[in-house]
């Protein structure tokens, strides 16, 4: 065996450790994030609203509470991460979520729920921009799309069992030992995290030159493979000072476009969150209103996973994002129309859905390919991203998504349709500054990466030809 191969398969070995630890939690993480965020609407659909009395629009100001503590906590938690133990801190917001989570299932009045949705918010920051962060440490190009694609489907999963796991706590535990079925949901949740907390306080990666479970070997391969790849330094965290840090993140050529294009489909991705409230609105049972997000998840679940593949497979960018985009744009549109009858409106959140969540994973791919080449200029511009949708869904739960405007949401609908064209501009001249400035093109040769995949395709590798 020639030494390339030997090199390959200790590649190989390295990425295949690193998708059944860091993959693995990062991807349930997403699910029980998603699930929690969505629980809310299952909840308020599912008894919470009357149990609790809530009235106008006190379920917009849960989401908005939770929001505002999100924003708060974002960048200051990417901070943190870039400094401290990932594997340690990462694990102590899952333990912190679980306990809120909880409470949750405990509380017994509105203001109860404000308080704990701010606290929930506070906690769950740091999960979703540090993750993508960690994961952008680790992985090449030629990985990363996949990975990423596989947290936002997991996402979409989680979303959509929300509504599956609450009809079954509605129909086989609803009552017993006098808990409703909206409150054994959070219960749920609460054991599926406090588990994912065990798992990531051993599995999860720190950095290359400090994570305890790599042998020497496989930690000089790591920091290699992203400082030829990518000129990440990763054998410190702290090598920038503060002044060239906010030179570097604010004379960013990129990082404003990505704001603003994630900020915008965000505000997009509102649409399609609202089908439980909207099914149930038309005359659905609650049971129905929680199923009907199910197909619509699955969908969008094999459209993400798709064009995340195309993706990587392609190595392209842009294209994977600006297609999909317009079937969201068609979807919105219809929504917008609230054509009928219910199947020709349930197709366009179909359209709405798995056209705009398949482009999550590939922008967040691509910020963290060009962003910077710094550790913490990443993890910072990563987090400014999270942070303005977060102060998309500040203001945008009262005044775009009310459920006074159920079901028709004939505002909401019709600002997404024109946020999805923005997001296609933002990215559009993304992607013509980094085609004007990059190096000229060449052709490179290099193992197509498709382990993820290995026990369908087999162990036998091909070699790509990118240009």
């Amino acid at each position: 065996m020639t030494n390339s191969d030997n090199a390959f398969d200790n590649e190989r070995s390295l990425v295949k450790k690193l998708d059944k630890r860091l993959l693995l939690f990062a991807m349930f993480g997403n699910l029980v994030k998603t699930l929690d965020n969505s629980n809310l609407a299952s909840a308020f659909i599912s008894g919470m609203e009357e149990e609790l009395n809530i009235t106008g629009i006190q379920y917009n100001w849960m989401s908005v509470l939770f929001m505002i503590g999100y924003l708060l906590m974002q960048i200051p938690s990417n901070i943190m991460l870039s400094k401290l133990r990932p594997s340690v801190y990462l694990s102590c917001l899952e333990v912190i979520w679980c306990i809120l989570t909880i409470a949750m299932a405990c509380a017994q009045n509105v203001k109860t729920v404000y308080l704990i949705r701010l606290l929930l918010g506070l906690s769950e920051a740091g999960f979703y921009p540090g993750i993508v962060f960690l994961i952008g440490t680790w992985y090449t190009k030629r990985e990363l799309g996949k990975r990423l694609a596989l947290l936002t489907i997991f996402g979409s999963l989680g979303s959509g069992l929300s509504g599956v796991i609450q009809a079954i706590m509605l129909k086989t535990l609803d009552g017993v030992f006098g808990i409703s079925g909206w409150r054994w949901m959070f219960l749920f949740d609460a054991l599926v995290t406090a588990t994912l907390a065990l798992f990531g306080y051993f599995a999860l990666p720190d950095y290359p030159f400090n994570t305890p479970w790599l042998s020497k070997s496989e930690s000089q391969l790591a920091t290699r493979r992203m400082e030829e790849e990518k000129g990440y330094s990763t054998t410190s965290t702290s090598k920038i000072t503060i002044k060239s840090f906010f030179q570097h993140l604010l004379g960013n050529k990129y990082l404003g476009l990505f704001v603003v294009g994630w900020a915008s489909v965000h505000i997009a991705l509102g649409a399609p969150h609202v089908i439980g409230i909207v099914a149930k609105k038309l005359g659905f049972d609650a049971v129905t209103s929680n199923l009907l997000t199910t197909p619509n998840t699955l969908i969008t679940m094999g459209f993400t996973l798709a064009n995340g593949f195309l993706s990587d497979h392609l190595r392209t960018r842009i294209w994977c994002i600006l297609i999909p985009c317009i079937f969201g744009f068609i979807g919105c549109c219809m929504l917008s129309a609230f054509v009928q009858p219910f199947g020709f409106l349930y197709l366009g959140f179909v359209f709405a859905d798995s056209g705009l969540k398949s482009t999550t994973s590939i922008v967040m791919t691509w910020a963290s390919e060009i962003i910077s080449p710094h550790t913490e200029i990443r993890a910072m511009a990563i987090a400014v991203m999270n942070t303005s949708a977060s102060l998309m869904w500040s203001w945008t739960p009262l005044i775009l998504w009310p459920v006074t405007d159920a079901p028709y949401y004939h505002t909401g609908f019709t600002v997404s349709v024109f946020c999805i064209l923005i997001f296609i501009g933002s990215m559009g001249a993304i992607g013509y500054i980094s085609q004007k400035t990059s190096d000229p093109e060449k052709t490179i040769i290099v193992p197509d990466d498709d382990i993820l995949f290995e026990p369908l395709l087999g162990r036998e590798s091909i070699e790509t030809i990118i240009r």
